[in-house]
């Protein structure tokens, strides 16, 4: 189970060598790089800077491990739709490229005020994603559905996308919201989207409202081999609180 950092907000204005640094002197196994970011990595890339990135990468004991891309499929408007689905395209081709193992996409909410139900809004959700996983699937790489969104976050609809979906390179990115809990316990709704948890992204592990001792039991069960990648607040002392961070964690899961 490897530990790393998703660039949400630690490491958001690095460039990509001084992300590298910060994940190589912080013991972190990957890092997702999250779009528009400082590290630069965009579909806009040329193919000679595609391929220092991966150089990069490969000469690092960090894996790239992810594109933490904003492609949704929600949107009732279909010229919006297809270009989602296009820029999702364009990210796969850059992973494939940059040696990356998968694509963050997400959902990020419904649009019942344009009079559309939620049940139209997962089908289409879901059919989009069965297409984009299609295209991944030519270049081996995985998509990754965040468990995200106002409504879309409910683990039921997650589930219930994927089973639309219902292709081999979709997968959920787990993302330890506080709406996983009933009763004091992510088990229900976890096991809800456990045949196809592939990533994780984790917060402060010292907040002690999300159970994360039975998150990382639940993800042993499932023999998860993926990455569980920080998203927190950002800090003044990246370096040391990242390597805190870093051992912690591989303390809780040993």
């Amino acid at each position: 189970m490897k530990v790393g950092l998703v660039t949400y907000q630690v490491g958001n204005d690095l460039a990509l060598p001084e992300l590298i640094e910060l994940c190589e002197q912080a013991k972190l196994d990957a890092v997702e790089l999250r779009t528009t970011h400082g590290h630069g990595v965009e579909p806009s890339l040329s193919p000679a800077e595609r391929a220092e990135v991966r150089r990069r990468f490969e000469d690092s004991p960090v894996m790239l491990w992810g594109l933490g891309s904003t492609c949704e499929y929600h949107s009732p408007d279909p010229e919006v739709l297809r270009q989602n689905i296009a820029e999702t395209a364009r990210f796969v081709e850059l992973a494939r490229d940059v040696g990356a193992v998968g694509v963050k996409v997400r959902p990020n909410g419904f649009a019942e005020d344009a009079g559309v139900s939620k049940e139209q809004t997962l089908r289409q959700i879901g059919n989009a994603l069965r297409e984009c996983g299609e295209h991944a699937a030519q270049y081996g790489i995985e998509l990754w559905l965040e468990v995200h969104g106002r409504g879309t976050s409910h683990p039921p609809y997650i589930a219930e996308i994927m089973k639309i979906a219902n292709h081999p390179q979709v997968k959920v990115c787990w993302n330890c919201n506080a709406g996983d809990i009933v009763d004091g316990s992510i088990a229900e709704y976890f096991n809800l989207c456990a045949p196809w948890i592939r990533s994780a992204h984790i917060h402060d592990l010292y907040d002690d409202s999300y159970p994360w001792r039975e998150l990382i039991e639940l993800l042993k069960g499932i023999d998860f081999d993926g990455c569980c990648l920080a998203e927190m607040a950002d800090t003044s002392d990246r370096q040391r609180v990242m390597s805190y961070y870093a051992a912690l964690w591989r303390e809780m899961t040993s």
